[in-house]
């Protein structure tokens, strides 16, 4: 009885720990935060376009570049059926978190051991990149779908005999991948080459020569749906120029692998990855944990380590050669990976205590202890990011007629494309001074030289949008607005000492007379003309 009871529970606790990551990922989607600045480089391009205008980039704010063509149709069919909002806009990455836990079940009993199944479920349902990216209007969400799909694709096709009906579905998958998901390229570098190599070596060549086939069929895939949202590459747009400025003031790029300098990268990144994407509480400890699971996956799954690991590898060849970073979000899509080799490393590292007889006793303890020293905090909580909505209500009902509103330069994109909610009209926003000359061309800025920007005096507009995030150029907009009699200033995506420079010289030159903040958003009111 004892037995069957204990049978029951380990067979029933994958799918509590798939209803509490569920749980989790909704209340985060029903909580419905503001889209922050990321987020509204893309939504404001869903406000007015078709279907044909999604495939005709670049977008106003030119994000294009990162975000994968299925992912842009896909959320503006979620648009055409439901309506436009918060919500509609984030179901797809929702859906897509959703769908990618269960499945990743799926993937853990085929990868690691039944005892460490539980654990790398339970990173994967608790994970706090996951749970925000699981509402976040950003594809991040989907690469992690694709990476799990592919991972299970890889189990799907090797484990049955290689027919047309499954090398039909080995291609259609791949090309349904790149479309989603431009780091899917990546997982299906290692799948495809792991695929070839493995029926070489077992003489089946009809299905080695199948699958180059099928990778052929990918790479032109992906290399179609890349020129496609990219024109031509990431470096070739002005956008793209200065993502990778950013990405390499980030150190996101790895050096030579065979200098001191490229070595000690790979040390410090390596480590780094278990605190930011993976948010493991301690990174020095998950990293030995993985060290660990790696070396028992050697010695007895060699093969599922090799596939498991040639992503990781291969992402960092290519950021090697500064085509995509190795950092943060944009390696989202390897967290399966990692959850599913540190969840081996604390299994196995039991099992090497358990031979020991006076730790036997103590080898489920000190896993368990493992396991919630890694995974931090269980206490949950919600994800916020920049809540605009609540600022724009407050000035929206508190502004009178002639008040001039001031749209702080990085919180213009949000701004817009809540606007219309919230009684603004966008339209009738202007820039009152001359854009300053910078090194490197930002997305807003971006929009500003396609003509979509109108430049008007001071005395012409109520809304005025700054010319800079800085504010030593947008300095100019202030002196133009020494006459104004009531200003309200709106704020999101800033520091707080640049923040503390625009407020210094408002209290100089004026009073303050209202104030409402919420989280990382701000909005202040002055009185009595600029002077």
């Amino acid at each position: 009885m004892e037995k069957t009871a204990r049978n029951l529970f380990f067979s029933l606790l994958p799918w509590g720990i798939i209803a509490l990551g569920i749980a989790l990922r909704l209340d985060q989607y029903l909580f419905n935060r503001s889209l922050w600045l990321d987020e509204a480089f893309i939504a404001v391009n869903f406000l007015d376009s078709s279907f044909l205008d999604l495939l005709q980039p670049p977008f106003d704010y030119s994000h294009s570049i990162l975000t994968p063509l299925g992912f842009l149709l896909t959320s503006k069919l979620s648009i055409n059926l439901f309506g436009n909002s918060d919500l509609v806009l984030r179901l797809f990455p929702f859906l897509s978190s959703v769908i990618a836990l269960i499945l990743f079940y799926k993937v853990a009993c085929g990868y690691i051991s039944k005892h460490a199944v539980p654990l790398a479920l339970s990173f994967f349902a608790l994970s706090s990149s996951l749970l925000y990216y699981s509402s976040e209007f950003k594809q991040y969400s989907t690469d992690v779908l694709v990476s799990v799909s592919l991972l299970y694709l890889y189990q799907y096709i090797k484990n049955n005999p290689l027919d047309r009906k499954r090398l039909i579905i080995l291609a259609l998958a791949g090309i349904a991948a790149t479309l989603f998901s431009h780091p899917a390229a990546f997982v299906l570098a290692a799948i495809g080459g792991h695929l070839i190599i493995s029926y070489a070596l077992e003489k089946q060549w009809r299905q080695a020569f199948s699958v180059t086939g099928v990778s052929f069929i990918w790479f032109v895939s992906f290399l179609g749906f890349y020129l496609i949202a990219m024109g031509g590459g990431v470096e070739s747009s002005p956008i793209g120029e200065y993502l990778v400025h950013l990405w390499q003031s980030w150190n996101s790029f790895m050096p030579s692998p065979f200098s001191e300098a490229g070595m000690w990268w790979l040390v410090k990144n390596f480590v780094h990855m278990f605190r930011y994407p993976a948010e493991f509480e301690v990174a020095k400890i998950t990293a030995a944990l993985f060290i660990i699971g790696f070396l028992a996956m050697f010695l007895k799954q060699r093969a599922k380590l090799l596939l498991l690991i040639s992503p990781i590898i291969i992402t960092l060849l290519i950021s090697y050669f500064q085509q995509y970073p190795f950092h943060g979000r944009m390696i989202l899509f390897l967290l399966p990976i990692l959850y599913l080799i540190v969840a081996e490393g604390i299994v196995q590292f039991q099992y090497s205590l358990m031979t020991y007889p006076k730790m036997k006793m103590l080898g489920g303890a000190i896993s368990l202890i493992l396991f919630f020293t890694v995974l931090g905090s269980p206490i949950y909580q919600r994800h916020v990011s920049q809540e605009l909505k609540p600022i724009l209500n407050y000035v929206n009902t508190h502004k009178k007629e002639n008040d001039v509103v001031y749209i702080y330069y990085w919180a213009e994109p949000a701004f817009r494309y809540y606007a219309k909610s919230y009684g603004f009209n966008y339209k009738n926003c202007h820039i009152i001074s001359d854009l300053p000359q910078t090194s490197f061309t930002k997305e807003i800025d971006y929009f500003r030289q396609q003509s979509h920007v109108q430049k008007v005096a001071a005395k012409d507009t109520r809304c005025v949008l700054g010319i800079s995030e800085n504010f030593h150029h947008s300095y100019a907009d202030f002196k133009q607005l020494e006459h104004t009699d009531r200003i309200w200033v709106i704020f999101t995506h800033i520091s707080e000492i640049e923040k503390g420079l625009f407020l210094d010289y408002l209290d100089k030159q004026g009073k303050q007379i209202q104030s409402f903040s919420d989280t990382r958003a701000s909005t202040y009111l002055y009185q009595t003309s600029i002077r």
